[in-house]
């Protein structure tokens, strides 16, 4: 379910590119880039790589490979060249070349994303953070719900990057806080990727900005180290900018953890719905 929806929309984009069909073709493109992270358990590559012609731009992305001999030699921060095949909703890594080899990334978390990467089912390492009232908190005490959390910060400039994350949020809180299943059962977190500026006096403004209920939807902060290791668990990369802290380069996975505090799903990228996440929660909450 993680790959599909991972590529849902580069299907949509390559069927839209072949016309009308009933049984599309697969549709190939080239990919270089570096791996971050080799995800044996999943048969899967986590790729920082350029831009894709004709598909996206370039970001840090986890990809499904096709057969299991394409795994075999594959190592973080390996440089490599490869063919990415989008068919029926489903993208992977087909034919992978190995061109060279380069340190990993420094000026970013993507190091620690390589060496903590979650698989789903695994426990959620547990965390101490601050939150909008300047609470210290831990991950663990959203244990016993199904909780999602998401990786933002408040001066993104990309519509359809945070901000889309926060509506996506507000329509969740609103959609749970209606649903007698759902009511109490299911918690929100926003963790900013900013620190620095936002501070947790910025993301009460910004939580109230939101209409967040504390009750249901919490944001929180913390140290750079920490926060950067907390979204390497689930897959966010992060590169800032030293000349302009203000500038953050970063994708967007939003994860779901059970209630025994294990990794349920993510939802890469910013296709998913509040729809698709709530159809989720009714098919695992279980009300007493």
């Amino acid at each position: 379910m993680i790959d599909r929806r991972t590529f849902v929309w580069l299907a949509a984009a390559a069927l839209v590119a072949a016309g009308c069909r009933q049984q599309p073709q697969a549709r190939r493109y080239h990919l270089e880039g570096q791996i971050l992270a080799v995800v044996s358990a999943e048969s899967s590559l986590t790729i920082k790589h350029g831009d894709i012609k004709d598909l996206m731009p370039g970001m840090t992305m986890t990809f499904p490979v096709a057969t299991p001999s394409l795994m075999v030699g594959r190592t973080p921060g390996e440089l490599i060249s490869a063919t990415l095949e989008v068919k029926d909703g489903v993208g992977r890594l087909v034919e992978i070349t190995h061109v060279g080899s380069a340190p990993l990334p420094e000026a970013s978390n993507e190091t620690a994303l390589a060496a903590t990467l979650l698989s789903i089912g695994d426990a959620v390492p547990d965390a101490a953070l601050i939150d909008q009232t300047n609470h210290r908190r831990s991950l663990s005490e959203w244990h016993g719900s199904d909780t999602l959390i998401t990786f933002v910060y408040t001066r993104c400039p990309l519509p359809n990057f945070c901000p889309l994350m926060d509506q996506n949020f507000r329509t969740l809180q609103n959609a749970i806080g209606q649903d007698p299943r759902l009511r109490g059962h299911v918690k929100l977190i926003s963790v900013t990727i900013d620190p620095d500026h936002d501070t947790p006096a910025v993301l009460a403004a910004h939580a109230a900005g939101l209409g967040a209920d504390p009750a249901v939807w919490t944001f929180l902060t913390g140290d750079r180290v920490t926060i950067d290791r907390v979204a390497a668990h689930f897959g966010v990369g992060i590169m800032r900018d030293p000349a302009d802290p203000s500038q953050i380069t970063h994708n967007l996975r939003t994860g779901l953890i059970g209630p025994d505090g294990r990794l349920l799903q993510i939802y890469s990228g910013n296709d998913w719905t509040p729809q698709t996440i709530l159809a989720d929660l009714h098919a695992d909450v279980r009300t007493p």
